[in-house]
C-alpha cells in the first residue's frame, strides 16, 4: 500500500511543479516540461518558444524558481534546463496558448481555429484536433472542433502517440477552454504496414539444376 501512495503523492507533485513552471513561463511560450530523477537531484527540462525570457538577466530567474522549486515543493537538488521548442506549429501546448491570446485579442473563435489549422496543416502533421469551449457565440456554453487527419482517442496509440496541450482565455463572457491535440510525427501506428517492393527473386544457377531442367533449357525439347 505504501508504494501506491509513493506513486500517487510524486505523480501530485509533478503536476504541481508543473502548473508552477507553467505559469512563471508562460509569456515565454511554455511548450511543457521533462522531470527525472537522478542520483545528483532532479532534472528538469523545460520546453519553451522564447529560452531568453526563462533564463533571464545572469540566470536570475532559473535562480529563482531552483530556490522556489527546493523549498515550496520539496524537489531534491533541482537543476533547470532550457530547450527552444523546435517547431511551435507542431507543439499542442504552445498551439493552445497561441490561440487563447487571439481570442483575447478579439479574434472571432471560427478566424482563430481555422488559422491555426492550416499553419498546423502546413507543417505536415499527422492529425490534429482543436476544441474551443464555452460561451463562443452567445450565453450558452458550446464547442467547436476543428480537426485534421486521424487522431486517435484510446489504447496505447492515444497514450505513447498522441501529445496534448491546454490554455484558458479569459474574455468579458467568460473563460473559454482551448484544448489540442496532436498525432506524433514520430510515432508507428499498429495498423500501419510497409511492404518491400524491391526485393528480389533469386535466380537458380544452372549447374544447381537438374539434368531434364538443362536439356529442355538448353534443346527446348527433353531427350
Amino acid at each position: 500500500m505504501m508504494k501506491e501512495k509513493k506513486f500517487v503523492s510524486d505523480n501530485i507533485k509533478k503536476l504541481l511543479v508543473t502548473e508552477y513552471l507553467q505559469s512563471e513561463n508562460d509569456s515565454a511560450g511554455f511548450g511543457g516540461m521533462d522531470m527525472k530523477r537522478t542520483p545528483f537531484g532532479t532534472n528538469i527540462t523545460l520546453y519553451v518558444n522564447r529560452p531568453g525570457l526563462v533564463i533571464g538577466r545572469h540566470g536570475s530567474k532559473i535562480k529563482a524558481m531552483t530556490s522556489i522549486l527546493e523549498t515550496k515543493y520539496g524537489l531534491e537538488s533541482p537543476q533547470i534546463e532550457v530547450k527552444e521548442v523546435e517547431n511551435a506549429d507542431l507543439n499542442p501546448q504552445v498551439i493552445s496558448k497561441k490561440i487563447a491570446l487571439s481570442l483575447e485579442k478579439g479574434w472571432n473563435y471560427r478566424k482563430a481555429g481555422n488559422t491555426t489549422l492550416r499553419r498546423i496543416i502546413d507543417q505536415h502533421a499527422r492529425g490534429v484536433l482543436i476544441r474551443i469551449g464555452g460561451k463562443i457565440s452567445g450565453e450558452r456554453a458550446r464547442t467547436q472542433k476543428f480537426m485534421y487527419g486521424e487522431i486517435k482517442y484510446s489504447g496505447e496509440p492515444a497514450r505513447a502517440g498522441v501529445i496534448t496541450g491546454y490554455s484558458v482565455a479569459m474574455l468579458k463572457t467568460g473563460a473559454i477552454g482551448i484544448y489540442v491535440r496532436l498525432l506524433r510525427q514520430d510515432y508507428h501506428l499498429p495498423d500501419e504496414i510497409s511492404i518491400n517492393t524491391e526485393r528480389k527473386i533469386p535466380v537458380p544457377d544452372k549447374k544447381s539444376m537438374p539434368e531434364e531442367s538443362k536439356e529442355v533449357e538448353e534443346d527446348g525439347t527433353k531427350s
